[in-house]
């Protein structure tokens, strides 16, 4: 690949990253509905034409932005797979990290549990929903293969781990929305707190008594 062509490349994805930059900032700040490309192009210093030229419209862009916070969970998750003494112990560091995700990368939190605009936006392609659903899959099946291995060890119960994962999920997720909707400060409780007593609670009908 030639210079001329390498820097062309190069500032393509560069002008494609602020468009995406803009759009998450304003998507968190403003939502979907009152964030326009005119918005977006504005912050990013690019033209509405330049737009057009990344992304077919607002909603393809919102979806990029979807799987870049799937991706980011995804890493997340793996690292927090780092040996520890049980299946317990990696159950509890997994929950941190979608905690840490939801802390440090509350845009894309956001955005993954599509917060800013109604199911039927957001699913009206097929083709882009069976790739999301497929990439959540993934993320529960890594939360499944540590049950999965904790059965195996005799740690837990028999039970089914990717039903388990989902439960677990979505668990963690009804904590998360309630700090979002300011619904946990009144208790005197912090988010981290009660996502360590929801999940002492799962282990405990999980866990095989010795």
């Amino acid at each position: 690949m030639n210079k001329q062509r390498a820097r062309t490349i190069d500032e393509k994805e560069y002008r494609k990253e602020q468009l995406k930059k803009a759009a998450l900032q304003l998507f968190a700040q403003n939502g979907f509905r009152n964030t326009t490309v005119a918005t977006i192009t504005q912050k990013a210093n690019l033209s509405p034409a330049a737009f057009y030229l990344y992304f077919k419209n607002k909603i393809t862009l919102y979806r990029t932005l979807n799987k870049d916070g799937i991706n980011i969970l995804e890493s997340l998750l793996r690292q927090a797979l780092e040996k520890h003494k049980s299946c317990a112990d990696t159950l509890l560091a997994l929950a941190h990290a979608y905690y840490t995700f939801f802390k440090d990368y509350r845009d894309y939190f956001y955005i993954t549990e599509i917060l800013h605009l109604g199911n039927d936006d957001f699913f009206y392609d097929a083709t882009m929903v069976k790739e999301l659903e497929e990439r959540t899959i993934q993320l529960l099946q890594i939360v499944a293969d540590v049950i999965k291995e904790g059965i195996k060890k005799n740690e837990f119960k028999k039970v089914n781990p990717f039903k388990a994962a989902v439960s677990l999920w979505g668990m963690i997720d009804g904590v998360l929305i309630l700090e979002v909707k300011k619904s946990t400060s009144f208790t005197g409780f912090g988010v981290e707190v009660l996502i360590n007593q929801m999940i002492e609670l799962v282990l405990n009908g999980l866990v095989r008594k010795r």
